[in-house]
């Protein structure tokens, strides 16, 4: 289920699409289900992206396979055309030796997005969104206007992670996961922390998850 209040025009979409490659590489080890957390890690009080909730489901993560998405916010005014998300991921090794994950193929792991509007120009033109996101009944290109957003159990795939960064990543482990949404100055838009885990999917006919 999907609500949207004031316009339906929203950073949401972007999030989703970005949330959906980094949790290609995120990993974790046995433990209980509060090991998923969020903040709102923004610095500047008057910063135009708030995020109020984020949820998941399953909890840890299984790969490959589907996670439930829920999330919360608001965009408290307009934002300008040109935006940038800067995306750092780090992988904790015996949950608290953290190690920075390069960027790989310019797609997964700490990389930078810039400039997300001219990536989404396409769809402005053609005013109609990605079949995926279709659905959600919001546009999903630029320029995004202020408004508040509520999502519910958006189903994400997680593919199977493979070429070089299979071989450089292992899927088991506890990862966090930090998203910067900038200006074209590199100025603060909006910022959030994820830190969460993922396993393999259990190939065994009698402990099939």
């Amino acid at each position: 289920m999907v609500n949207f209040n004031h316009n339906k025009l929203t950073l949401f979409p972007v999030l989703i699409l970005l949330l959906t490659g980094c949790t290609t590489i995120l990993g974790r080890r046995k433990r209980d289900n509060k090991s998923f957390k969020f903040s709102d890690c923004g610095s500047d009080p008057n910063r135009p992206i708030l995020f109020h909730h984020v949820k998941i489901h399953p909890n840890p993560i299984v790969t490959p396979g589907t996670l439930e998405l829920s999330m919360a916010g608001n965009i408290t005014h307009d934002l300008p055309r040109r935006i940038s998300i800067e995306m750092k991921v780090t992988k904790y090794f015996f949950n608290r030796i953290p190690f920075s994950l390069p960027c790989f193929d310019n797609q997964i792991g700490s990389c930078t997005y810039d400039n997300i509007c001219l990536n989404l120009e396409r769809f402005e033109k053609r005013r109609r969104c990605p079949k995926r996101l279709r659905h959600l009944d919001i546009q999903c290109y630029c320029p995004f206007h202020a408004g508040v957003f509520s999502v519910k159990n958006l189903a994400v795939n997680i593919p199977r992670i493979g070429g070089y960064a299979g071989s450089f990543v292992k899927v088991r482990g506890d990862y966090a996961v930090n998203f910067r949404i900038l200006d074209e100055e590199s100025g603060e838009l909006g910022c959030l922390n994820l830190r969460f885990a993922m396993k393999k999917r259990n190939k065994g006919w009698l402990f099939r998850i």
